[in-house]
């Protein structure tokens, strides 16, 4: 599928913009049904943080801005895993042991604590 010219989509964002979230949502699943078959899973997750960013966002400038802000981080990530991947494997080991230890509280017993306590 090949992207229609500019005057077209801006012509579909004034007019039809169902139409252009149709071709966008369409252009989306093609690229991720032309990726290689173990990395389609991770792309529908990326697609769907772009997708709820988006929803979450008040504004379309809103969400560009934090869409370029989770592009950034990824970045900066990947260029940390380039050039300092033992320092790398080590935080994401270390990040790992951290969740692991989190504890988890049972909302229902604070609930019930703070009942009592009035």
């Amino acid at each position: 599928m090949e992207l229609p010219n500019f005057d077209l989509l801006l012509e579909m964002a004034q007019k039809r913009p169902d139409e252009l979230e149709a071709l966008r949502e369409q252009m989306v699943e093609n690229v991720i049904s032309s990726a290689r078959s173990e990395y389609q899973n991770r792309l529908r997750g990326l697609q769907f943080r772009i997708d709820m960013t988006r929803a979450k966002s008040k504004t379309p400038l809103a969400a560009c801005m934090r869409i370029s802000e989770l592009m950034h981080e990824s970045f900066s990530e990947l260029h940390f895993y380039l050039n300092e991947p033992l320092e790398y494997q080590e935080l994401r080991r270390d990040r790992e042991q951290v969740g692991d230890l989190a504890k988890v509280v049972n909302l229902n017993d604070y609930k019930t604590r703070r009942q009592q306590d009035i």
